[in-house]
């Protein structure tokens, strides 16, 4: 087991260092990213010193590793919060932290309060009862992994709320989410959740009854987590940062709504002769450019159509063009989706479904067959 250990730690160091050598160093999402390393370097380090000799001349060492299991889902969550402010944070949300620190220092007042020797002979009565497989239970361990299950179920929900507003930013100011969309912090989070604390409710429920080998749980919950440390920092070294203005999402008060619908019409007649949406990278400052308007008019233009932002209208435009070459051309599907700015083939398949009710492949099948 120590060689796992030895493998987690690898990758989070490895992680740790492409982090703060690559072009994002500065940004407080990577910050982030490199104290969630950190947290989970400390866990294994603790996994490593917690033998019976290192725990009889370092009995400290026994009562704080517990208190980690408090950080995870909050720092997740600050994570996912940083990708909507990639500069500045406040120092208001490092209260999050309280939970941690309140429990660290209940560990250390305990530490104090009860003689070395006491602190080692329980531990090792622990470590004798979980070799034999004896069943244990104490009400403070209870009390712990509710609060802990709390935390996590708590942040996780927040960091769905969060993901929720940095899509809505990414749906009205980019037509490809390809590398930008962070989905797959939720996700990461929600296999935490699921992955991490359901060993931790099974080890504790083994402290009323013995079902299953605590050492084997143990070393479960060890590979569990490598695991999610190589899933975590995959993601997130390849993760793309954008940073939208507050005031490019700001509403326009004065302009009548016919002026927007108008300027509609202009709109769909420049997209229809000049094709900008087939650009991949073609993002709401791109277009306004081209149009020669403030980003901010093309939201509200947007706001009183019949799309539901940005990246709704682009790729409407996009499938409209793929579906008459379709049946028109018999080039392979996914050069003429890249010729018309899609980036992604799970992106163009999910949207072109969405938009027309059918696969690509099923589409062109039947509207070639109808118009022969």
């Amino acid at each position: 087991m120590n060689f796992i250990l030895g493998i987690g730690i690898g990758i989070n160091l490895l992680a740790i260092f492409q982090l703060l050598k690559g072009k994002n160093a500065k940004l407080i999402s990577t910050k982030i990213a490199v104290l969630i390393n950190i947290i989970w370097i400390t866990r294994f380090v603790f996994f490593l010193l917690k033998t019976p000799e290192i725990a009889s001349r370092f009995p400290i060492l026994v009562m704080l590793d517990q208190n980690l299991l408090l950080l995870d889902s909050v720092v997740l969550w600050l994570y996912t919060k940083s990708l909507l402010k990639t500069t500045k944070f406040k120092f208001q949300l490092f209260l999050n932290f309280l939970p941690f620190i309140f429990g660290l220092l209940l560990s250390i007042h305990s530490y104090l309060s009860v003689p070395n020797e006491l602190i080692v002979e329980q531990y090792m009565r622990i470590e004798n009862d979980i070799s034999n497989n004896k069943s244990l239970f104490s009400i403070g361990v209870f009390i712990f992994i509710l609060i802990v299950i709390t935390i996590a179920i708590l942040y996780f929900i927040k960091s769905i709320k969060e993901i929720k507003k940095f899509n809505g930013i990414l749906y009205n100011h980019f037509s490809s989410l390809k590398n930008i969309s962070a989905n797959w912090i939720l996700k990461f989070h929600g296999l935490w959740v699921a992955l991490f604390l359901i060993p931790i409710i099974l080890y504790f429920l083994n402290y009323l009854y013995p079902l299953v080998n605590i050492r084997l749980l143990l070393g479960f919950m060890i590979v569990i987590q490598v695991l999610l440390s190589l899933i975590f920092n995959s993601n997130v070294i390849s993760q793309n940062y954008v940073s939208v203005p507050e005031k490019g999402i700001s509403k326009q008060e004065n302009k009548p709504i016919k002026q927007f619908k108008d300027k509609l019409g202009e709109l769909k007649k420049v997209l229809e002769t000049s094709r900008f949406y087939q650009d991949e990278n073609l993002s709401l400052v791109k277009l306004s450019n081209y149009l020669n308007i403030k980003s901010i008019e093309l939201t509200e233009i947007i706001k009183h159509s019949e799309f539901d932002n940005f990246y709704d209208l682009i790729n409407t435009y996009r499938i409209e063009s793929i579906k008459k070459e379709l049946i028109t051309s018999t080039e392979q599907i996914m050069v003429i989706a890249y010729d018309n700015g899609f980036n992604s083939k799970s992106a163009f398949n999910r949207i072109f479904k969405d938009k027309t009710g059918q696969t690509p492949s099923v589409y062109r099948n039947l509207n070639k067959n109808t118009s022969q």
